[in-house]
């Protein structure tokens, strides 16, 4: 297996999507936020952490599942085993900017509403 710098970003996007799902499953269940996406100090400001969790935590969660299937599609991908068409690549690609500016979008505006 070629190890180029492309291949362990892909895996790394794909730990990190793994990661993203289990503590947006976790901490929604329990009705918590991650430290990862909040920091304790702006915690200790917000003023209903239940409900950012609520708010917040699923889309973590499909913000990491999509990361996984970025992930495992790059690795295909850039190890040859998979060689998609450059417009696949490329449509996976914008699909990630894009998940992830909504993303981000969502974690400001939740930080807004929750976080005085």
């Amino acid at each position: 297996m070629d190890m180029s710098f492309m291949t362990i970003f892909d895996v790394i996007i794909g730990i990190m999507g793994i990661y993203l799902v289990f503590i947006g499953i976790k901490c929604f269940k329990k009705q918590e936020v991650d430290p990862m996406l909040i920091t304790s100090e702006e915690l200790l400001k917000c003023s209903d952490v239940k409900a950012l969790s609520k708010d917040l935590m699923p889309k973590t969660a499909i913000f990491g599942g999509f990361c996984i299937l970025f992930g495992i599609q790059g690795l295909l991908n850039d190890t040859g085993r998979v060689p998609f068409p450059r417009p696949v690549n490329a449509v996976f690609l914008v699909a990630f900017v894009v998940i992830y500016v909504l993303f981000s979008y969502n974690l400001h505006k939740a930080k807004k509403k929750f976080i005085q």
